[in-house]
């Protein structure tokens, strides 16, 4: 984005990148602002006009502008007529119109709020997760009140999502740590046990892109490639650029999630798939998985930001996208 649109962050950004390095993830935060190309200029200027007038004086108080203009753009309330932001016609050039209706998609939600709503522990959940595939009636009306209370405690927000085949190998697996990979594979650096080291559990959903289209009418459904604007301001996010024409066949039609995964290599380095949709209302038959994450991420973030950068300027054949910036790593 062109810090000139947004006069409020021209002087946070210009203090931090010209004198001493900002430290790792607010650093992140800064480049994924400078390197996002996607947000159309009215988008941009909307999101100037809600960070306000007065210079941002420090990352606390980014943060807290850019909640704001979340919570009047983005996180609608349910109920109410607005859409979100990213799913006008404003933010119709990042928008997949091309995308396959009977694809399934995966999104990972943390298990805290559903079992909270319901009264039970992850594992409780799980059980009547694996009865309701087996044909139990009373698993199912279970499920049916749960998506009912929990649903009607989420807002409009964007969803981040990947696709089943992009992640299928790690659903499949009985491996222990599976929702650890899957954590990893898709850049979820919050779902990370931290100093407290409680582990985290999630609650893995699956439906169709169907589904989702017809969330909302006239083409308002169609999913999109996120953007900065989308969501909070997150180090493990990573703006994904418009393909020159020298880039990957149908490189714009998806976003990548920073890999997580452990790897020492370059080469070795796998650029996950993520998109945004519709807020939809969850169904029993949504539900797919119960896991437990116990183990903290392990991937340092600037390595895994160093490693998908090249790959995404490989990808889309833009070698200019993400040029250093003053006080960023070289």
């Amino acid at each position: 984005m062109n810090p000139g649109r947004v006069p409020a962050l021209q002087p946070y950004l210009a203090r931090q990148l010209g004198g001493a390095t900002p430290d790792g993830e607010e650093r992140a935060k800064i480049e994924n602002f400078l390197w996002d190309e996607r947000p159309s200029d009215a988008a941009v200027d909307l999101y100037a006009g809600l960070l306000g007038a007065g210079a941002v004086a420090d990352l606390d108080d980014w943060h807290g502008r850019h909640n704001f203009f979340l919570k009047r753009e983005i996180q609608i309330g349910h109920g109410k007529p607005e859409i979100p932001l990213t799913f006008r016609v404003v933010n119709n050039l990042n928008r997949l119109a091309q995308i396959e209706p009977n694809l399934y998609l995966i999104r990972v939600e943390g298990a805290a709020k559903p079992c909270e709503l319901a009264g039970i522990v992850g594992e409780s959940l799980r059980l009547y997760i694996e009865k309701f595939g087996n044909g139990d009636k009373a698993a199912e009306d279970f499920l049916k009140g749960l998506t009912s209370r929990w649903n009607a405690k989420r807002d409009q927000r964007p969803l981040f999502a990947t696709t089943e085949l992009e992640v299928q190998d790690i659903l499949e697996s009985d491996e222990h740590d599976w929702a650890e990979r899957l954590r990893d594979r898709l850049g979820l650096g919050y779902c990370d046990p931290g100093s407290s080291g409680q582990p985290v559990e999630i609650v893995v959903m699956r439906y169709t892109v169907k589904e989702v289209l017809e969330s909302l009418k006239d083409g308002q459904g169609f999913p999109a490639v996120p953007t900065l604007l989308d969501g909070t301001l997150n180090p493990y996010f990573f703006p994904t650029p418009f393909p020159s024409a020298e880039g990957e066949p149908g490189a714009d039609f998806r976003g990548h999630t920073l890999n997580l995964s452990q790897v020492a290599n370059q080469s070795d380095y796998r650029m996950g798939v993520e998109l945004l949709h519709p807020s939809i209302a969850y169904k029993p038959e949504h539900f797919h998985r119960v896991g437990v994450i116990a183990n903290p991420v392990a991937m340092p973030l600037e390595k895994a930001r160093g490693f998908h950068l090249p790959w995404l300027q490989l990808n889309y054949g833009r070698d200019d996208f993400g040029a250093p910036t003053s006080g960023s790593r070289s």
